[in-house]
C-alpha cells in the first residue's frame, strides 16, 4: 500500500527528527555546522517539493523561511544568517551516510504514519459493531 507524505508540517517534522536522530552521523565532530538530523530534514522539504537533483535541496534552503529554518534545526550563523548545505556538502554528505540506517529510519517513520491513518478508520467499524 502506497502511503502519500502530504504536506510536511511542523508534527511531522517532529516525528521525522525523531526517526533521523536514530542514523549515525558518518562525519568527524570537527567542524560540523548542521547536525545530521537538521540536514537529513532539508532534504526530506526539498524532496517533498518536488526536488530531483542534488543542487535543489540547497536551493530550497535558500528559498525556506527563517521560522521552517529554525523547526528543522538549522542554526544561525553569528552574523544572523541562515543558510542550508551548499550541493557540494549534500553530496558528500549523503554519500557517507549509512543507507540501511537512513532506510530504518525513514521505514518506522512511514509505518507510524500508516498506522496513524490505519487506526482511526478502524475503531469506529469496531465500535459500530
Amino acid at each position: 500500500m502506497l502511503v502519500k507524505l502530504g504536506p510536511l508540517d511542523v508534527g511531522r517534522i517532529a516525528d521525522l527528527r525523531a526517526c533521523f536522530d536514530s542514523v549515525p552521523d558518518p562525519r568527524a565532530r570537527r567542524g560540523r555546522w548542521y547536525s545530521l538530523t537538521a540536514f537529513l530534514l532539508v532534504c526530506v522539504c526539498a524532496v517533498v517539493s518536488g526536488a530531483r537533483t542534488i543542487d535543489e535541496p540547497s536551493e530550497w534552503g535558500q528559498r525556506a523561511p527563517n521560522a521552517l529554518l529554525t523547526i528543522i534545526g538549522i542554526r544561525r550563523h553569528p552574523l544572523r544568517w541562515r543558510h542550508a548545505p551548499s550541493p557540494a556538502t549534500i553530496g558528500r554528505v549523503l554519500g557517507a551516510v549509512d543507507g540501511d540506517a537512513l532506510d530504518r529510519a525513514v521505514g518506522a517513520y512511514l509505518a507510524d504514519r500508516q498506522r496513524a491513518t490505519t487506526e482511526p478508520a478502524q475503531t469506529p467499524s469496531s465500535s459500530a459493531s
